[in-house]
C-alpha cells in the first residue's frame, strides 16, 4: 500500500492483514481525497484507524495533527510503525472502543474518518455519537466508508453531502446541519 499524494507521495506503508480489519484500497483512498480537495488543513480523527492509511494520507496532504484510534492492539502497532517510518511526530494513539475514545477526546476535529468493521451497521448511531461527544463543529467533514449494502437512516444533526459507490463499498460524506 502506498501514500497517494502530498509530502509522503509514493512512500510505502504496511497493511494490517488482520482478521476483522480491511484496508481502504488505494483507488478508494485517492477518490476520497480527490473529493475533499487538494489540501487538508487542521486536525484529523481516524476513529477505526487500522494501519493508519487514511490519517497518514491526510497528514501527507497538510493536516496539522492526527488522532488515531483502534480497538485492535495489533492494528494500532501497525499504525504506529507506519507513522514512525515516515517520521510523523504530530499524533496521538488510542487503543479504546470507539465510544470510550470519543468520551476521552476533549476537542473538535476538522476531518473525521470512519471505517469501522462492516458488522457496525448503525451508521446513524456512530455519527450521532460524534455529535453528542462534541467532536464536530460546523466545518467538520465526516467521511464514512461502509459496505454498499449498509443502510443509512437520516440523522437529525447531519446532512448527507455526497455518496459514492465503489463496487462492494460506498463512502458517505456528512456535515452538520446548520
Amino acid at each position: 500500500m502506498r501514500v497517494i499524494a502530498g509530502k509522503y507521495r509514493h512512500r510505502i506503508i504496511k497493511e494490517c492483514n488482520l482478521e476483522g480489519t480491511r484496508e481502504t484500497q488505494d483507488r478508494i483512498r485517492e477518490a476520497i481525497f480527490n473529493s475533499l480537495g487538494p489540501s487538508i488543513n487542521g486536525k484529523v480523527l481516524d476513529l477505526f484507524c487500522g494501519s493508519g492509511a487514511l490519517a497518514i494520507e491526510a497528514y501527507s496532504r497538510g493536516a496539522s495533527y492526527l488522532y488515531l484510534n483502534d480497538f485492535n492492539k495489533e492494528a494500532l502497532k501497525v499504525a504506529k510503525s507506519n507513522l514512525d517510518s515516515l517520521g510523523i511526530l504530530d499524533y496521538k494513539l488510542f487503543n479504546l472502543d470507539y465510544l470510550a475514545c470519543l468520551k476521552e477526546l476533549k476537542e473538535t476535529f476538522d476531518y473525521v474518518f470512519l471505517d469501522p468493521p462492516y458488522k457496525y451497521t448503525d451508521v446513524k448511531g456512530i455519527i450521532e455519537a460524534l455529535y453528542f461527544n462534541n467532536i464536530v463543529n460546523n466545518n467538520t467533514i465526516i467521511v464514512f466508508e461502509m459496505a454498499s449494502t449498509t443502510n443509512y437512516l437520516e440523522s437529525t444533526y447531519y446532512e448527507l453531502v455526497k455518496e459514492k459507490r465503489y463496487g462492494k463499498k460506498k463512502v458517505l460524506y456528512f456535515k452538520l446541519k446548520v
